[in-house]
């Protein structure tokens, strides 16, 4: 589904959830201008997204197989772009992280990025989602909008603007090849923590050690 820019900021600007950070106008989502929605709620889970401000993004990763953006910073710091409830053992229905085209083919390159994090926030975001799992006729289908929070982030990228990453869950019918179901989910950050482990010249200087002692 494309993601479309909206024309009137000063509609469609989103909530923000976070206190040091204004979005003077809305990053790209899945649908066009959208009102002012309300924050889903103040204590979200996972770090302030102000924590990253002034950190320099050298790579980003997407996963494979889990709706996951992990992201390296050139202090050696990783933090991750999550999705709220998504668990690996049981994934229920699929869930992929979506982000505007700009984001996309930024976040495509297969070189270093070398881009500060000027600003980030939380953002309230309100789509249309549907069911049409139960309907006996794409007419009667159920839907309704759904309220999600997505994370938007500002670079020092030669045109400064806000680009915005969410969490779409979708269900198709394997016989028809089209969807039946589209909601949203909230997405989050959280640190990476890694276990430290040895480098390859700190085992030969080990091994170097026991043999001479």
């Amino acid at each position: 589904m494309a993601s479309d820019v909206a024309s009137d900021a000063s509609s469609s600007s989103p909530s923000l959830l976070s206190s040091n950070s204004t979005v003077p106008s809305t990053p790209p989502s899945p649908t066009a201008a959208r009102r002012r929605p309300q924050s889903l709620r103040l204590n979200h889970i996972g770090i302030d997204p102000s924590e990253i401000i002034g950190k320099v993004l050298q790579r980003a990763r997407r996963s494979s197989t889990h709706p996951t953006l992990t992201l390296d910073f050139s202090d050696y710091t990783t933090v991750q772009v999550l999705v709220d409830g998504y668990d690996p053992a049981h994934r229920g229905i699929p869930k992929q992280l979506e982000m505007d085209s700009d984001l996309d083919a930024m976040f495509s390159k297969n070189e270093s990025l070398n881009l500060e994090v000027i600003d980030c926030a939380l953002i309230t975001l309100q789509d249309a989602a549907f069911d049409r799992k139960h309907a006996k006729s794409p007419s009667k289908a159920v839907s309704w909008d759904q309220k999600h929070l997505g994370v938007a982030f500002k670079f020092s990228e030669p045109n400064p603007h806000w680009h915005c990453v969410w969490a779409k869950m979708e269900e198709y019918d394997e016989q028809l090849g089209v969807c039946v179901f589209r909601s949203y989910d909230d997405v989050y950050l959280e640190k990476l923590h890694r276990t430290p482990k040895k480098s390859k010249w700190r085992k030969s200087l080990s091994r170097r050690q026991d043999i001479t002692s």
